[in-house]
């Protein structure tokens, strides 16, 4: 039964995460990224992948802190991502548990330097390129809802940025 939530719960993530990057603007992105990391985080507590529950709830700690620069239209000192860094560095070591276990760490990382950036698109690219890593540790942890939501993740993304180049190209042409 335990397994059955947490494909349910996942499920529910990865319609949040699958969604948000179809948002253009990168405060709205981010709060539907906060409320799917919330889900993924219970949902990784319930498989015991406890590395992945952490980086979910530091990811939803760096969302907000990012989002209320985003809302007032500061820019992001550069100290705050290198502290988000060295805290994920920090909890991914306490945690640390074979190679599996860093996979959500530098995914981590690299979502918290790229959301650094004001273009949403660096954010777009990186969330691409790093559903990779989540869909080996999903597979390894029997996340597979989360697979099959990665594969539809990664389509999303993908339109997504076609959509945005294809804006781009209709200014310029």
């Amino acid at each position: 039964m335990k397994a059955v939530w947490a494909q349910i719960i996942g499920g529910l993530a990865i319609l949040a995460i699958t969604s948000s990057v179809h948002f253009k603007k990168k405060n709205h992105m981010m709060a539907m990224q906060s409320l799917a990391h919330l889900l993924f985080a219970i949902q990784y507590i319930v498989l015991d992948a406890f590395s992945a529950a952490y980086m979910d709830t530091i990811s939803i700690i760096r969302n907000l802190i990012f989002y209320k620069f985003d809302e007032t239209k500061t820019r992001i000192p550069v100290i705050l991502p290198t502290i988000i860094c060295i805290v994920i560095g920090i909890v991914g070591y306490i945690n640390y548990n074979g190679l599996i276990t860093l996979i959500p760490v530098i995914i981590s990382m690299a979502y918290a330097i790229s959301a650094a950036f004001k273009n949403p698109k660096v954010y777009k690219y990186t969330f691409g390129v790093c559903i990779l890593g989540w869909m080996y540790y999903n597979f390894h942890y029997g996340a597979y809802v989360c697979v099959i939501g990665n594969i539809i993740e990664l389509v999303s993304t993908i339109a997504a940025l076609i959509r945005d180049l294809k804006e781009r190209k209709k200014y310029f042409f």
